[in-house]
């Protein structure tokens, strides 16, 4: 047996371009493309059932390979078997940043590390790290993280990617049939996952790192962990580790940046998507779609105000937008579903995991018995409930008294220089730099309220979150013009209104979420080095351990040194403040514009100097937002729809007061007159149902390759069953 081992397993090293060579030594067949991993898979399984430590030492040289596999006479030391993969693996893209706390203890970070990047036999994850020379600025311990590009792949399988193969399908990723994702001759192994893509799984990676059972607390720290808990979760919870980044690929962002802030130029949104992620790509292709769809009701608005500046054209547009707001949200689903399927999210679901944020005391979980936070549901519900809600009818209250207070200043103007003087606008300008200031303050206020609340899972937290901010920003924002509409009845207040409070906070908004990324950007930097007190002398003394541990630095020119200090101080970005945004915008569009034809007007152009004000501010003043996985826009979607339908309320309400209506229905009683509008709103409501029936949310196209896809996946599982036969057989052979 020996003599046998001896003449199959001679000691492995890797090579790049060196494919007939590995043909010829394993007996794989001669391909012009990369050879198949499923073939050579087939071959170490026979392998394995001789020697299975032979076995693991192939693989973790298939995981460190990038090229092609070659036999060689070069013998392994024990000494290089025990040293971590990261020291004798060149680094490359630094995909994570990991930064410690000031007072962070060497025992501590030493054990993070370790699990990081030891070796996965002894519970690492086999990632690479390098740590970022001191400087005399330094505050804080910084490692760079990056992994190979076939540890990569692996853990892209573990997580269940879609990717697109040969045959133009798209299903899920198996890195033993890697050859078929190769869909174009021009690719290359790293091609196969886009920057966001390492970006989530590496994250994805870092948070899979879970206590065990004998692990009670993090070293030299009080943090305690129960079994399965995330350690570098607990680690940020703790502000053990005070930021976790990624930094920008300089190259592919400036590429990306003279695509898309060219106004004459289509959003190149799967290119957004494979640098920010899924969710960012779908809230701009979001925002591109809206806009689009906007021109209808913009070229109505028109025409209404050239047919009459009455109010006769009422009833006919008040229809329009309840039918035009209903099918630009199930058209929206279709096109959903078309990126879903595309970026290979269509699938996916949201696991039960409690998020990073969620605390409790340690118990037993009656359904697996491991030691988990558990939480009394009652005191979630106490806090919803007796502290929550009112707060959030404070405000509302807050709201109306200011609104109606405007209207007392408003007639106290009137009376002192006429009803036609400019100074009446005042209170409506005052009225709109109030709602500006006050949504930033209920942003905070929502989230926390949420963390108070302290929901289990990420999907939950997201979703009371978006609650609170849709009822406070409906109450801010449109109070004060269902006042207008129908208390006082006044068309033309409401008109002037409406419009003044979309120019003006369109406006603010867009000089706020512009002006102060940059300027953070421009002297943030400086701040820093005058406030904030260096370490370096602390930091040096730890810096000499972490050589002695193996743990290998930056060089000082490396110019992600650098870049890791200008980005550091950069504002982070995420999606919350620009849907809000337009749920805002929405709620002026379909809620009161039937009486303000050209506030889809005012919307679009806002949308389209704001689409490439967004893309600039993007790329040059945020830090990279961390890419998250999604099919659609989430609570958003629900959000949209609410406004839609509450629009049915309010333009029958508008339709009800128009005074031409009042002529038509002058031969009518009362109560004759109003059972007619309950009538009008029911059959609306019918025909947004009826629409909603009609426009399927997912396309047929999309429909016929995810069966196509289930097809391929059973056939694909017939082939390795069918294969793992006939390795057993030829195994009894050799035997």
């Amino acid at each position: 047996m020996e003599d046998i081992k001896e003449n199959l397993i001679p000691n492995l090293h890797f090579a790049e371009n060196d494919e007939e060579e590995l043909a010829e030594e394993i007996g794989l067949p001669r391909r012009s493309t990369i050879p198949s991993l499923l073939q050579r898979n087939s071959q170490i399984n026979l392998l394995e059932q001789i020697d299975d430590k032979v076995h693991q030492n192939a693989m973790n040289e298939i995981r460190r390979r990038q090229g092609t596999v070659r036999f060689a006479s070069t013998k392994t030391t024990r000494q290089d078997k025990a040293r971590p993969p990261d020291d004798q693996t060149p680094f490359g893209e630094s995909l994570m940043v990991l930064e410690f706390g000031e007072s962070a203890p060497f025992e501590a970070i030493q054990w993070i590390m370790e699990k990081i990047r030891g070796r996965r036999v002894d519970g690492g994850l086999e990632l690479l790290v390098r740590k970022e020379p001191l400087s005399k600025d330094s505050q804080t311990i910084i490692f760079h993280i990056s992994a190979t590009h076939m540890k990569l792949l692996e853990i892209a399988d573990d997580m269940g990617f879609m990717k697109r193969t040969k045959t133009g399908i798209i299903r899920n990723f198996n890195v033993a049939c890697l050859d078929e994702f190769f869909y174009d001759e021009g690719m290359a192994l790293e091609d196969i996952l886009t920057p966001a893509d390492r970006q989530i799984i590496i994250k994805h990676a870092l948070e899979s790192i879970k206590a065990a059972d004998d692990e009670h607390r993090i070293p030299g720290t009080k943090i305690i962990l129960y079994h399965g808990q995330s350690i570098i979760q607990a680690a940020q919870s703790a502000e053990l580790i005070s930021n976790l980044y990624s930094l920008h690929d300089k190259r592919t962002l400036k590429e990306l940046r003279h695509r898309w802030i060219k106004p004459t130029r289509v959003q190149p949104i799967d290119e957004i998507r494979d640098y920010f992620g899924e969710s960012v790509g779908m809230y701009f292709s979001f925002l591109g779609f809206y806009t689009y769809a906007l021109v209808v009701p913009t070229v109505f608005g028109f025409l209404q105000l050239g047919l009459s500046e009455e109010t006769e054209t009422v009833p006919f547009f008040c229809v329009f937008y309840v039918v035009w707001m209903k099918v630009f949200l199930e058209l929206w689903k279709r096109k959903s579903s078309s990126h879903a399927y595309r970026w290979g999210t269509i699938t996916m679901t949201n696991l039960d995991e409690p998020r990073p944020g969620y605390y409790g005391k340690l118990a037993r979980d009656p359904i697996t018995g491991k030691w988990t936070p558990q939480y009394p549901k009652w005191k979630t519900y106490v806090q919803m409930y007796c502290v929550t809600a009112p707060i959030i009818l404070l405000c509302m209250g807050i709201a109306a008294f200011v609104t109606i207070f405007q209207f007392y200043v408003e007639a106290y103007l009137a009376e002192l220089f006429g009803p036609d003087a400019y100074i009446l606008y005042l209170p409506s300008v005052v009225n709109a730099i109030y709602i500006a200031v006050s949504t930033l303050a209920y942003d905070r206020l929502a989230t926390y309220l949420t963390d108070k609340e302290n929901h289990r899972t990420q999907s939950q937290y997201e979703r009371h979150r978006v609650n609170k901010l849709i009822v406070l920003e409906f109450v801010n924002n449109f109070l004060c013009l269902f006042y207008i509409a129908f208390i006082l009845q006044d068309m033309k207040m409401l008109k002037t209104q409406l419009m003044m409070q979309l120019i003006v906070l369109q406006f603010l908004q867009n000089v706020f979420e512009n002006l102060y990324p940059y300027l953070k950007k421009k002297v943030g930097l400086k701040i820093v080095r005058l406030f904030v007190k260096s370490n370096y002398e602390k930091l040096k003394e730890a810096h000499e351990s972490y050589d002695e541990m193996g743990l290998r630095s930056l060089d000082d020119d490396d110019p992600r040194v650098i870049q890791n200090r200008k980005e550091t101080i950069l504002e982070e970005y995420n999606t919350y403040d620009d849907y809000l945004e337009l749920y805002i915008q929405f709620g002026y569009v379909v809620l009161f514009s039937s009486v303000a034809p050209l506030t889809a007007f005012w919307a679009i152009l806002n949308n389209v100097i704001e689409i490439r004000l967004d893309a600039y501010k993007l790329c040059s003043f945020f830090k990279r937002p961390f890419a998250r996985r999604t099919k659609n826009i989430g609570a958003w979607q629900l959000a949209f729809e609410t406004l839609a339908v509450i629009s049915i309320l309010t333009n029958c309400g508008i339709l009800y007061l128009s005074p031409h209506m009042r002529e038509l229905g002058a031969g009518f009683t009362r109560e004759s007159y109003t059972l007619t509008f309950l009538v009008i709103e029911h059959v609306l409501l019918g025909l947004t149902w009826f629409i909603y029936k009609a426009i399927p949310d997912t396309p047929h196209w999309v429909r016929v390759a995810l069966a196509k896809a289930e097809h391929e996946s059973r056939q694909a599982l017939k082939r390795e069953v069918l294969q793992e036969k006939v390795q057993q057989q030829n195994i009894v052979r050799w035997r």
